[in-house]
């Protein structure tokens, strides 16, 4: 390959980058570069995730899901500036957090009358009505998406509970919509009873206090299981050094008293730059080990599990009953809807 194709292929892709999107093959591009596109390809120098679209693979590698996803919609945008991007895609746009496993696919939208279906990468679904037209669209990530509440109510009726609830939860943490805007949309919603009642099954149960998605899913999948109701995000007081109360994923009191924290781990808390607040891996170990010290000091039971245990419902469930977490239909100190917090001064260990 000559120094100027080269020096050319690298400042497409470069430009496109700097858009955060997949570089697009459009008819402007030589036949030339398309080529030289091509064989770096062959190469592994760059990779393409869908027909006509282009990255350097490096990039690639280092990109999240959400911004994998954002990379291949505007880059799908550029080459298709009509299209409307709905579900997951849109709810990406918005800034929710969505499951990888949502983000398998670019969804787009279309009219009743215009749904030829889809598969592959790219799949339509029918979720404009002909009265409805595209008069609505808004524009979020530089995309252009369908509303906020028509694309939260898109995700949560076509997934799962726990899934959808990680969806519900973050949007409204992130307040894309709210509980009371979205529930009025559903409800006005004409078509999809069946999908209607599984939306607002699971805006049923959202909480914003949860931090992020894999906190959400992980509490839908014990909830599905059939456990109470756990309380997000309590507080724990240092009466030790003073400082700022830890803060416990979930927690539960009984009703004989015994109060169970929940700590969902994952690598996130020692790599990712938001959870790390600048502090080397060895300083965020090492807090994390104070952390549970001090916890100690309570006469309390700390169940931690990874994020994967969750997609095991016996092991799973086995785990959460070991620990004695209660289950919804028992005589509970903290009845759904009704908040008790641990008494920390009658937890206090005599020392």
């Amino acid at each position: 390959m000559s120094h100027s194709v080269d020096s050319e292929v690298g400042g497409l892709l470069a430009a496109a980058e700097e858009l955060g999107s997949c570089l697009v093959v459009s008819d402007e591009i030589p036949e030339r570069l398309l080529r030289a596109l091509e064989r770096r390809v062959g190469s592994g120098e760059v990779a393409s995730p869908a027909r006509g679209l282009f990255v350097r693979a490096d990039l690639w590698d280092e990109l999240k899901r959400d911004q994998r996803t954002l990379f291949v919609a505007r880059g799908l945008q550029a080459l298709h500036p009509d299209w409307v991007f709905c579900g997951p895609t849109a709810a990406v746009a918005y800034g929710v957090d969505v499951s990888w496993s949502l983000q398998d696919a670019i969804h787009v939208a279309t009219t009743r009358s215009g749904f030829r279906g889809g598969a592959g990468p790219v799949r339509r679904h029918a979720v404009l009505p002909e009265d409805e037209g595209l008069a609505d669209v808004r524009v979020a990530g530089g995309l252009r998406v369908t509303p906020p509440e028509r694309t939260v109510f898109d995700c949560l009726r076509r997934t799962d509970f726990p899934l959808g609830l990680g969806v519900a939860d973050s949007a409204l943490r992130q307040g894309v919509v709210t509980a009371s805007g979205l529930a009025a949309f559903v409800d006005s919603v004409p078509y999809d009873p069946r999908g209607r009642a599984q939306a607002l099954g699971t805006l049923a149960w959202a909480d914003p206090r949860s931090e992020n998605g894999g906190e959400s899913i992980a509490r839908g999948r014990m909830l599905a299981l059939g456990y109470a109701r756990p309380e997000l995000q309590v507080e724990v007081p240092r009466p030790a050094d003073g400082g700022a109360p830890y803060r416990a994923d979930f927690c539960w009191v009984r009703a004989d008293g015994l109060v169970i924290l929940g700590e969902l781990d994952g690598t996130d808390k020692y790599v990712c730059e938001e959870m790390t607040r600048g502090r080397t891996l060895d300083e965020v170990l090492s807090d994390e080990r104070a952390r549970g010290s001090r916890i100690t000091l309570y006469d309390v039971s700390v169940l931690r599990f990874r994020f994967d245990l969750t997609d095991d419902p016996a092991r799973f469930s086995a785990l959460l009953d070991e620990y004695g977490v209660p289950r919804r239909g028992t005589a509970l100190a903290q009845p759904d809807g009704v908040r008790v917090l641990p008494d920390w001064s009658a937890l206090r260990r005599k020392v």
